[in-house]
């Protein structure tokens, strides 16, 4: 991979956007998090790159949503509009954002890559190779143990993608198989029952932090909705919309859905709760519901990769080591860039009445 790791790590974001853009990567690239961070040590890099390989390229394709039928799919049955039409513009948006938070992601691989000491996590763990961490390594074949361990996760992989399409598998399924799969490598693999629990145990810690956000996050989810206060909030948020033109309002549905986020942090969640309001005000206000759904989309996307109510960014954050201050510092630029985007892209699309 000498001299195309750049085209690694597009390959990955690209995987990973089209997953997140259909609903398959959300929760549960949690997963894929370790991998993802020994892959770009081993191209040279750290785990910031991993991360952005994984977390932002998931949420490049999530942020758009086009074939998500837990997000924009509830969101255009609310707003009665025919499931998944507007395909094609949203894939072009996808297609944008992917490229922008690739370019992000590589900017910063390459000046790790020339000078590892500018990681954002080089004092946490200053075990960057200062180059391809892959090159000195002695060629080794796999032994019956790695082999087998291997086939495990393919087949447990395979197993979570069969599930979902033929039996409508969810998370707590996926938590199941990977649970299954984690047992039976520890011990395929050699570690003995002491030895698998044992590192079942450390790789729980690491959690620890991501698991308590989520209970937080979750608890501060069902007072604002159960206590109607998500409603309160959601009403003046809403109130300027039908005051402006249908620009200025499809933006403000945009910001309003970015701040919701920030207190239901569930796609489907925030679709039923925000689009009965945003519906009528659209039309209201003169704003096409395919842009409402949008501007929905946009809010509750972008903001994924923001929020520490996000049990999932907390999650991911602690398994690559990353502090949250840093991590914020370092994507707040790409969070700019794409309110930029979302800015320009639903102000062009209320321009030519898209719906």
């Amino acid at each position: 991979m000498q001299g195309r790791e750049h085209l690694a790590i597009f390959a990955v974001m690209l995987l990973m956007s089209v997953g997140g853009a259909v609903g398959a990567f959300a929760n549960n690239v949690l997963a894929l998090m370790p991998l993802a961070i020994l892959l770009a040590r081993g191209l040279g890099y750290d785990s910031v790159v991993g991360l952005g390989m994984v977390y932002l390229g998931a949420f490049a394709g999530f942020n758009v949503g086009w074939g998500n039928v837990f997000s924009i799919g509830i969101a255009q049955n609310v707003a009665q509009i025919p499931q998944f039409s507007g395909l094609w513009v949203r894939v072009l948006f996808h297609a944008v954002n992917l490229l922008l938070t690739y370019a992000f992601v590589a900017l910063y691989a390459r000046k790790v890559k020339r000078d590892p000491t500018r990681s954002l996590v080089y004092e946490e763990s200053e075990i960057l190779p200062a180059t391809n961490g892959m090159e000195d390594a002695e060629l080794r074949s796999m032994n019956w143990r790695q082999i087998c361990c291997a086939l495990i996760t393919v087949v447990g992989f395979g197993a979570i993608v069969w599930g979902s399409v033929s039996w409508g598998w969810g998370v707590p399924d996926y938590s199941a198989v990977f649970l299954g799969m984690a047992l039976l490598i520890g011990l395929v693999g050699g570690l003995g029952v002491d030895g698998t629990a044992d590192a079942f145990v450390k790789g729980c810690a690491t959690l620890i932090v991501g698991a308590f956000v989520i209970g937080m996050s979750r608890a501060i989810s069902v007072v604002m909705v159960d206590g109607k206060i998500i409603d309160t909030i959601v009403h003046y948020l809403s109130e300027p919309i039908s005051h402006y033109g249908p620009i200025v309002g499809a933006n403000l549905m945009f910001y309003a859905n970015t701040i919701i986020n920030f207190f239901v942090n569930s796609g489907s969640g925030q679709a039923v709760v925000v689009m009965p309001l945003m519906v009528p005000l659209a039309d209201l206000a003169g704003i096409t519901r395919q842009v409402a759904v949008q501007a929905f989309q946009f809010g509750d996307g972008f903001s994924n990769c923001l929020y520490p109510t996000s049990g999932i960014l907390m999650s991911a954050l602690a398994l690559a080591g990353i502090p949250y201050q840093k991590y914020l510092k370092w994507f707040l630029p790409l969070l700019l860039l794409q309110t930029v985007l979302a800015s320009v892209a639903l102000t062009i699309l209320q321009a030519i009445g898209w719906n």
